[in-house]
């Protein structure tokens, strides 16, 4: 499987950086997951050699900002996403808006718009996750998002793509809301492989905290080889991991062969 990041908040020599996500996700199926919030991944393609207009589906891993925001800038694709990427939603702190810029009725006329709360698979190896449990006891268990009724928002429709490799499977993340150990534990069921090779992506740890540490624990039971931690997981986590395990660089610009 080969990931190209066209979109990170930090970016390697040559290419611009911006708050959000997007990348290739290439194996038996090439798609585009998740597209950041502006027209920079249009740009960090060319750079990379990526023609966007070979690619079919886009997969968009939950409703916020940063990472669905660049839909205007591309179209006539099918896309993919949980039902309620649409709803209309706040930070709680100052009540700005968090989620797309998009409505539904627009992306719909502008897309082959296919909505899923279950898995749904892409290709022979790799799988859109729909709508994660939230099984364990450590993660997704406060949120700082409000939606447009006051109530608190926990990302329901935040999703992940896995996929099934020789060498175990592979977890990408957009910003994992539901909480990347959830996430991976729900992969390796949809897919019905027990070894995790690699997790990569957004894992929204800010700090060195309980969440963190029962994190590496997870992680260490499950023998992962390759983490690559990156967007929403603060340097200070980042760089904690790098303690624990063997980490890749996923910066805007790079390109990974896993």
């Amino acid at each position: 499987m080969k990931i190209k990041v066209l979109v990170d908040n930090t970016a390697i020599d040559g290419f611009e950086a911006v708050h959000g996500f997007s990348a290739i996700i290439e194996d038996d199926e090439k798609i585009l997951f998740d597209v950041g919030p502006n027209s920079l991944f249009v740009e960090n393609a060319k750079k990379m050699n990526v023609d966007l207009d070979e690619l079919k589906t886009i997969v968009l891993s939950h409703g916020h900002w940063d990472h669905g925001d660049g839909l205007q800038f591309i179209s006539q694709k099918r896309l993919i996403t949980h039902p309620d990427s649409f709803l209309v939603r706040f930070r709680q702190a100052n009540k700005t808006t968090v989620g797309l810029k998009m409505s539904k009725k627009e992306i719909e006329s502008q897309f082959d718009l296919k909505e899923s709360k279950a898995p749904l698979w892409l290709s022979e190896n790799m799988v859109f996750l729909g709508e994660i449990p939230r099984v364990n006891s450590f993660e997704s268990q406060a949120t700082t998002f409000l939606l447009e009724d006051g109530t608190p928002d926990f990302v329901v429709d935040d999703s992940a793509i896995a996929v099934k490799s020789k060498k175990g499977l592979i977890v990408i993340s957009g910003c994992a809301h539901a909480g990347i150990c959830n996430t991976v534990t729900y992969a390796k069921k949809v897919c019905g492989v027990e070894k995790v090779y690699a997790v990569l992506g957004g894992f929204h740890l800010k700090k060195l905290d309980e969440v963190f540490e029962e994190t590496v624990r997870f992680f260490q039971d499950e023998k992962l080889e390759i983490l690559g931690a990156t967007h929403c997981t603060s340097f200070i986590v980042q760089e904690e991991f790098k303690k624990y395990f063997k980490t890749i660089n996923l910066e805007a610009g790079v390109e990974a062969d896993l």
